[in-house]
């Protein structure tokens, strides 16, 4: 439990310096609680902050945004612990505040103390997501091959996914990170896909099916999306409605930004351009003369 006391510590550090807030979530609760002023809505929430009506705005300012994710990774990825010790992490941090205001800290610099309830200070050790350090192996290839801002931007972003880290699923990454430019502009987005894809496809999965079937799955919607596109150029919305014509929505700018994401994943684990895992691929072979068997080999394919 030692690693889960030296984990506390640190936890406790950042929430005493200030928690931060987010203009985005202030203003959700202003709008929620009909407020103008955010310190007259947060003294509404304190007032009663376990009703039905305030406890999801409490909850909103307990979770811990992109700050505070990227301070305490370090600490918590060194302690690296599993689910009963971050259980004890979450009782320790909750034990420290139990008599003691919280400090919020809003955009701008001003602080306001706040009553939290071990609830509330469980429920951010919750979102911290102490038990989901990725594997030893990702981590160190992560240091190896980048710097040490974007390293953290990845090591965040494996935390904060649903994979239990299965071995084929660590496989497909780590060959994807070992082989991406460490100066890639877009690789957090393209690390961000590839661990949606690989939580949709599952644990037991093979890279090149995977990607085929996904690749597909665009490809259909593309054409939907060029079908949408098409009947919306000639008629309206009234018009196609008369003539019976119901079409799904299909984005085709993000089936296509997807698209470009699985290929690039594709290149990077298989070797293989996007478009050779599904229909036929071309290849010209060169002019071939005299080749015995030839006339045999054209009769039964290759």
């Amino acid at each position: 439990m030692e690693t889960a006391r030296q984990a506390a510590r640190a936890v406790i550090r950042f929430i005493t310096a200030g928690l931060p807030q987010d203009a985005a979530s202030l203003e959700t609760i202003r709008a929620t609680l009909g407020e103008d002023d955010t310190l007259r809505a947060l003294a509404r929430i304190k007032t009663d902050p376990e009703t039905s009506e305030y406890a999801p705005l409490t909850a909103l300012l307990f979770s811990p945004g992109p700050e505070a994710l990227r301070a305490l990774e370090p600490a918590l990825a060194q302690a690296d612990l599993d689910a009963p010790s971050a259980a004890a992490l979450a009782e320790a941090v909750a034990g420290h505040f139990s008599q003691n205001r919280v400090p919020l800290l809003l955009p701008g610099g001003a602080r306001v103390d706040f009553p939290a309830a071990k609830d509330d200070l469980r429920g951010f050790v919750r979102r911290l997501r102490p038990e989901a350090t990725a594997p030893q192996e990702l981590r160190t290839l992560l240091a190896r091959r980048f710097s040490q801002e974007l390293a953290l931007t990845l090591v965040v972003l494996l935390r904060h996914s649903r994979l239990k880290w299965e071995p084929a699923q660590v496989f497909f990454l780590a060959a994807l990170l070992e082989r991406a430019a460490p100066a890639s502009d877009n690789l957090p987005d393209l690390a961000a896909w590839v661990l949606r894809f690989l939580d949709t496809a599952g644990p037991a999965l093979s890279p090149r099916e995977a990607l085929s079937r996904r690749r597909q799955a665009l490809e259909t919607q593309l054409r939907q999306a060029e079908a949408q596109e098409l009947a919306c150029s000639r008629g309206s919305f009234e018009v196609r409605m008369s003539q019976g014509l119901r079409l799904g929505h299909v984005h085709g700018p993000d089936v296509r930004a997807e698209q470009e994401f699985l290929d690039q994943a594709c290149a990077l684990v298989l070797g293989l351009p996007g478009e050779a895992l599904g229909g036929k691929v071309v290849r010209d072979l060169g002019e071939i003369r005299d080749l015995p068997g030839l006339e045999a080999l054209l009769r039964t394919g290759f």
